[in-house]
């Protein structure tokens, strides 16, 4: 900034001939042209910024040591001139120019995401990476682990980021019963970009509500030739919706290992936190499918297909459900949907074959009224 600041002085020395006036509305023209300098009060510094870091790990349920710690990450990263930047272009005179702003903000985008990418690498369920002290431990995340450095950091850094559950990638499908988070950055000029490490998506800016369409909570892709190669299906998440990730993941780990007791209040919880989560739904019915209450259950299948109607994991839920209430052709043709969704659903074609298997026995037994034996579990 020194250097060009010379610059335009010289300039000015050059016109002796305009009077006084003239020159001074020729210092703040190319001055504004130039862009602010901000003063030390109003530049970002390395503690503000560590400050907002800290204060983002607390706020997304973690101890304060593992923000100090994800300082200790990004260290080199020069998150303060990030900020510096970034607090630049908001700074503009007049009002600053939206266009200029968000090329600003572009470039704090595009060094954020290369330090990102050097300094976290790719990590594969089912590892614990999706927790912010491991991804620390081992340099090494998720797309969840991904998504909350780029929430904390990003916003740390001056940067408008928006947390996204990801329904249908650009590309295929997701695994059954997987779930995906992903960012968008908002722009000051209206567009946004879509940040995802894990598939390599971080291009172009867009503008959100003409390259998808929204129904309800789900934003829809309107090109199906995907030519911006971006997600097809998202979620936007805020906070508490991306706490709601967080907590869903360690429920999932305590279910795995066998403890419900521990899982089923963590699941109600997060689900408490973001209602629009038809993966919490979905879990919550499981704890009630166990349970033997099979309204309960029901009830959170059809919330799950409430907020996403083309939901593969809602429809092979409701056939396990109708397989446990031995209502055979019903539960078929819920595993048949769900499979026409997701034709990665494995466990759904292996339990759409047992529920044929059990109606062909019924049949064979008793036609007309044929009660079979309880699924085993």
């Amino acid at each position: 900034m020194r250097r060009t600041r010379s610059w335009y002085k010289k300039e000015m020395r050059q016109l002796p001939f305009l009077p006084i006036p003239m020159r001074a509305a020729v210092v703040v023209l190319v001055g504004g042209l130039i862009g602010p300098s901000l003063s030390a009060a109003e530049r970002p510094t390395k503690a503000s910024v560590a400050e907002a870091i800290r204060e983002g790990a607390i706020q997304l349920g973690y101890d304060a040591d593992v923000g100090d710690r994800l300082n200790g990450l990004v260290a080199g990263w020069r998150c303060d001139s990030m900020a510096a930047e970034r607090a630049a272009a908001r700074q503009a005179p007049m009002g600053g120019s939206p266009a200029r702003e968000a090329a600003a903000e572009s470039r704090v985008v595009d060094a954020l995401d290369r330090k990102v990418r050097e300094d976290l690498a790719q990590a594969r369920a089912p590892t614990r990476h999706w927790h912010l002290p491991e991804v620390l431990a081992d340099r090494r995340a998720q797309c969840l682990g991904f998504c909350q450095v780029w929430w904390i950091v990003g916003r740390a850094v001056g940067l408008d980021v928006v947390p996204i559950e990801v329904l249908t990638p650009a590309e295929g499908t997701l695994a059954e019963y997987e779930t995906h988070v992903a960012a968008l950055v908002r722009l000051a000029d209206g567009t946004v970009r879509m940040i995802d490490p894990r598939m390599t998506i971080g291009g172009s800016p867009f503008r959100l509500g003409v390259a998808y369409r929204r129904t309800g909570a789900i934003w829809s892709l309107a090109d199906p030739s995907n030519r911006l190669g971006l997600h097809r299906r998202i979620r936007l998440l805020d906070a508490a919706g991306l706490r709601a990730e967080l907590l869903m993941n360690i429920a999932n780990t305590y279910r795995r290992g066998g403890k419900d007791a521990e899982a089923d209040p963590l699941y109600e919880d997060a689900l408490a936190s973001d209602p629009d989560n038809a993966s919490l739904h979905l879990a919550v019915s499981e704890t009630w499918m166990k349970k033997g209450r099979w309204d309960d259950a029901d009830a959170e299948i059809l919330a799950a297909l409430a907020v996403d109607p083309d939901s593969a994991a809602a429809y092979a839920a409701q056939g396990r459900l109708r397989a446990r209430q031995y209502r055979w052709t019903e539960a078929i043709a819920a595993f048949d949907r769900a499979i026409t969704l997701n034709p990665r659903a494995n466990e759904a074609m292996a339990a759409r074959a047992r529920a044929v298997a059990r109606l062909e026995a019924a049949r064979a037994a008793r036609p007309s009224d044929a009660v079979p034996e309880p699924p085993a579990p």
